[in-house]
């Protein structure tokens, strides 16, 4: 009996502790728009996502059509011409390795 009582007592006071502990959330500020979310995402030509010793591999900086990161280990690179890209040179800029979603776009894993 004794057991069960204290069960019940650490169970009300874990309840009542997360009721004082929960944060509500609150609303985005109304400077970010929606627009301006998707970070992450960038167009042609992209520095900030594409390492410099990676566009030899990529078929040159003028074949990469779009790059986006789409995780912490993984950058999606779209080419003009999915031929072009040297699966080699990229392993040895550090890539570890490419997987192909079709003929022009391709995954690169940057990390595990």
């Amino acid at each position: 009996m004794a057991i069960f009582i204290s069960f019940i007592v650490g169970l009300l006071l874990g309840v009542i502790g997360m009721k004082l502990t929960r944060k509500t959330p609150q609303a985005a500020p109304a400077a970010i728009s929606q627009a301006a979310a998707p970070a992450a995402k960038v167009s042609a030509k992209p520095k900030s996502v594409l390492k410099d010793s990676w566009l030899a591999g990529l078929g040159g900086e003028q074949n990469v059509q779009q790059a986006e990161a789409i995780a912490a280990t993984r950058v999606r690179v779209s080419l003009q011409d999915g031929s072009r890209l040297n699966e080699s040179a990229l392993k040895q800029a550090g890539v570890l390795a490419i997987a192909p979603i079709n003929a022009q776009v391709f995954h690169l894993i940057i990390g595990a």
